[in-house]
């Protein structure tokens, strides 16, 4: 099942509900996403921190932009 997130308000909705393992990573992602809310210029480490959650957990990520958009790219998160 795939699943993307908009930023970081998605990611952290998904880690503190849905998500199945709560492990090193899953810790640092959640608190990075917090820090990203507060601190917008914290986007990409939060992603970065999502990303490294979501290989913790066995999921495949991948990111999907807009090329030449603004806008911040959306990870597409699916179990293997």
């Amino acid at each position: 099942m795939k699943r993307q997130f908009c930023g970081p308000y998605d990611a952290l909705d998904f880690l503190e509900n849905e998500w199945p393992n709560h492990g090193v990573q899953h810790a640092r992602a959640v608190q990075a996403c917090r820090e990203a809310l507060h601190h917008p210029a914290y986007a990409s480490s939060a992603r970065n921190c999502f990303r490294a959650a979501c290989s913790e957990a066995s999921f495949a990520c991948s990111e999907a932009g807009n090329p030449g958009s603004r806008i911040e790219p959306k990870l597409v998160s699916r179990h293997k």
